[in-house]
């Protein structure tokens, strides 16, 4: 939030010192001194705002109007049902309060306290009655890594939407165990395999045959904007031909038996069969249009994922299709992908890298993420979504 912020002369004894102080915690000229000659704090106005995209899971920003003769330390606030909840501090410069110790959809007050330097308090101010929010939602939308697609052998069908086997599963999990039990998130996956970025914006057909509406309307009718909400994407590789060239490439390296055929199997589906120069533009602006959308019209956090390099990773026992003779290749175009896509991104949107190599399937499902490579990447960004802001 935006802060005015005035200069005060503060005496103690003969030396005056020049500070700065909030406008929410500013010094005010004497008056109703306590028997010390000190002054009580006052709070004139507070308000309590709704979660919003910055804010940690369970937390909301307070927008206090309070004054001191000296200069006020911290607030303190407690949450008020039948009877009054213990207190919990909160900082003059970012106050905010967390709803941890309440439950969802339950009615509350809450009432602020101002403490000055000298441990003086305001009275309790009643800032809020009302029901608290619901539980978090988090939402997992893109493509098949995001989807949690799954296939063991080629001549049978994929899996191409597995919930639990998702990055969003461990992901999940993982918050949950950060948060008290009355207010889990609450988890929804709406990727699917062969979605690329265009597709979250006008909807498509996955590879198994299902028709999908545009994911980016989904989250939209998904998020509440009255509790917190997080939306992890991972899209973009399946807006270039990537695929194909990928299948090209393991035959071509099955068939050349020399390291330096390899590579120059891998310089060719890079440079001249990989159609990323031609598609970076398209990616760049959808992303844009995805992330925008989703920030000014929800308050949802949005998160955006790296891909992970298939170098050295295997289809079968002994059958490694991209060996370390194409690593430099393979980093190319990650960094290219990468590139379009992180130019597209708004601002307000985070970019979480996941690990350079995860562990894949083989067979069918190769290289999609085996169920520990699913894990690892939902464990890293868990650690995004719960880290301190």
């Amino acid at each position: 939030m935006s802060r005015l912020v005035k200069f005060v002369l503060v005496v103690f004894g003969a030396v005056v010192l020049l500070s700065a102080v909030p406008a929410i915690a500013h010094v005010r000229p004497a008056g109703g001194f306590l028997p010390d000659g000190d002054e009580r704090p006052q709070i004139h106005s507070a308000v309590l705002l709704g979660p919003k995209a910055h804010n940690n899971l369970l937390e909301a920003d307070l927008v206090i109007d309070a004054s001191d003769n000296d200069a006020i330390k911290r607030f303190e606030y407690r949450w008020n049902s039948a009877t009054f909840g213990s207190t919990h501090s909160t900082s003059v410069l970012d106050p905010t309060v967390d709803y941890s110790s309440t439950r969802p959809d339950t009615r509350y007050g809450l009432q602020i306290r101002a403490i000055d330097f000298h441990n003086n308090a305001s009275d309790w101010f009643p800032v809020w009655d009302g029901v608290t929010p619901g539980v978090p939602t988090i939402v997992v939308a893109g493509d098949s890594i995001a989807s949690g697609y799954t296939k063991r052998w080629f001549v049978s069908g994929g899996t191409c939407r597995d919930d639990a086997y998702s990055y969003g599963s461990a992901l999940v999990k993982q918050v949950n165990g950060t948060l008290p039990a009355q207010w889990e998130a609450v988890y929804v996956n709406i990727a699917w395999a062969g979605a690329g970025v265009g597709n979250m914006l006008s909807g498509g057909t996955d590879s198994c045959g299902a028709r999908h509406s545009a994911q980016v309307g989904q989250i939209l009718d998904l998020v509440d904007n009255s509790t917190w909400n997080v939306v992890v994407i991972t899209a973009g590789i399946n807006s270039t031909n990537w695929t194909d060239v990928v299948v090209g490439l393991t035959r071509d390296t099955a068939f050349s038996f020399t390291e330096a055929g390899d590579r120059a199997a891998c310089d060719l589906a890079v440079s001249e069969k990989w159609n990323i120069r031609r598609k970076r533009g398209a990616i760049t602006n959808s992303t844009r249009e995805i992330t925008r959308t989703l920030l000014d019209t929800t308050n949802a956090r949005v998160i955006w994922t790296s891909y992970y390099d298939i170098t050295g990773s295997q289809i079968a026992p002994q059958w490694t299709p991209v060996g370390s003779e194409c690593s430099q290749y393979m980093a190319e175009a990650l960094a290219e992908l990468h590139g379009a896509l992180q130019s597209g991104l708004d601002p307000r949107a985070d970019w979480v890298d996941i690990d350079w190599n995860v562990a894949t399937q083989t067979w069918a499902g190769w290289p999609h993420p085996n169920a520990a490579g699913q894990q690892s990447i939902g464990l890293i960004v868990a650690a995004e979504v719960t880290r301190s802001r």
